[in-house]
């Protein structure tokens, strides 16, 4: 791999790290053939989040935001990518010339998309919760005051 290179290629093997949580991001990723699992690390166990196939990209939240990697991602089977350098991606993005950028807007549209609907289910689990926890107070209430046969 040459230093000057813009687009490397690389094959990764089933469960081959492709990129790991907390990392700083050097390059977006572009499965050519095979599939990722990514990961997210959350009080010391690992969560399954997404598996990506053949067109998808990964890596782009580190390079656009200039974060640590946010999840890692492991090959699930044979897997061949094409890996573009985060100073291309930031050079493409600027003048708006790699075929690269209307997939990865479209990427970015459908993964705010999903994290709206993860974020209205647990609105909604929350409401739930929050009425559940009210009933239940309700009827320890009545049980203090009243006596346990008024628990129903």
């Amino acid at each position: 791999m040459q230093e000057g290179q813009k687009f490397i290629s690389r094959d990764f093997k089933e469960g081959d790290t492709i990129l790991q949580q907390g990392d700083t991001g050097s390059h977006v990723y572009i499965i050519i053939h095979g599939s990722v699992d990514v990961y997210k690390q959350a009080d010391e166990r690992s969560e399954l989040v997404a598996t990506l196939h053949s067109g998808d990209i990964l890596g782009e939240m580190a390079i656009l935001t200039n974060e640590p990697r946010c999840a890692s991602a492991v090959a699930r089977e044979a897997t061949k990518v094409i890996m573009v350098k985060d100073r291309t991606m930031r050079m493409a993005l600027l003048n708006n010339e790699l075929p690269i950028l209307k997939p990865l807007t479209r990427q970015l549209v459908l993964r705010f998309r999903e994290a709206e609907q993860q974020s209205s289910l647990y609105r909604t689990k929350i409401d739930q919760l929050e009425q559940e926890n009210g009933d239940l107070r309700q009827r320890l209430l009545r049980y203090e005051t009243d006596g346990e046969n008024n628990l129903q």
